[in-house]
């Protein structure tokens, strides 16, 4: 994607698209994590509930800070920020402000910074995080391209990222930060 895709593509999201991407680890659905009604209409495509919460991606911790709580320490910044092996989503005790849509039923929200070159680029162009989800309907496989994204939401979403390749096969580890319990491997 050039630099102007790029652009017109965070105007749209900046005004309410849903968009089928590739991410550092499977292809999802994303939207700016501040519009209700393009997080919902996320959950409905999928056939999600609310309450299971949803992950948001960027590229600089900067970015996903407003819906982090004002408690982390230190140590627990740099453990966000350190390079893993594997992608990893980490539970963080979300901010009092963070929006029920994003966290569900928990009191922690789901982050991961990555260095994916198309997310990097969306997230410094709208100067937001990115809500990230599996591009798939509950219980069904999750997209490999964007070719079976077309097939499978081109009625559905308003855009369908191309140019860009998955970093990974499979979905990221999930860790608490808190606790560093591995939740998902």
């Amino acid at each position: 994607m050039s630099p102007w895709q790029i652009n017109h593509l965070g105007k749209a999201v900046m005004r309410g698209a849903v968009i089928a991407y590739p991410t550092d680890t499977i292809w999802g659905f994303g939207c700016h994590p501040l519009y209700a009604d393009s997080v919902y209409r996320i959950l409905d495509i999928k056939n999600r509930p609310v309450d299971k919460g949803l992950i948001l991606l960027s590229s600089h911790l900067s970015l996903l800070m407003p819906y982090l709580s004002r408690n982390l320490n230190k140590s627990q910044i740099d453990q966000l920020e350190q390079k893993t092996a594997h992608p990893t989503t980490w539970l963080v005790e979300a901010s009092k402000d963070c929006p029920k849509w994003l966290r569900g039923r928990f009191s922690t929200i789901a982050i991961r910074i990555t260095d994916h070159p198309f997310v990097d680029s969306l997230c410094e162009t709208i100067q937001s995080p990115i809500v990230s989800t599996s591009a798939n309907r509950s219980g069904k496989p999750t997209v490999r391209n964007a070719i079976q994204a077309q097939r499978q939401f081109a009625g559905e979403i308003n855009a369908i990222v191309h140019g860009f390749a998955t970093g990974a096969s499979q979905a990221s580890e999930i860790k608490s930060l808190a606790t560093g319990e591995r939740i998902r491997a």
